[in-house]
């Protein structure tokens, strides 16, 4: 059942909603570093900028780990097939 949940995002009280609490509260944690990151370079931006900016680096962030197992999966699968093959060639040759 999905839980209430009281957060502050860049100074801004919400309340969220959700089943997994914990995981809610990580998030908000990485998205309050990545303002407070994005505060002390950009000092004059608002905070409704910055939290903008904190949403796009995390986005970006995201996409840059699907790309990464995109291409891990393929390696995986490129060595799996190679085994394959090696192991009926090995099965398929008459034992001396």
């Amino acid at each position: 059942m999905s839980k209430a949940i009281r957060v502050t995002i860049g100074g801004k009280d919400l309340t969220l909603r959700g089943n997994d609490e914990e995981k809610i509260k990580k998030s908000v944690r990485e998205v309050n570093l990545q303002v407070q990151h994005l505060q002390q370079t950009l000092r004059e931006q608002s905070t409704p900028t910055l939290t903008i900016l904190a949403a796009l680096n995390i986005a970006e962030k995201y996409l840059d780990v699907q790309e990464q197992r995109a291409n891990d999966l393929e390696l995986v699968t490129d060595e799996l097939t190679k085994m394959t093959e090696y192991l009926d060639r090995a099965w398929s040759q008459p034992l001396s």
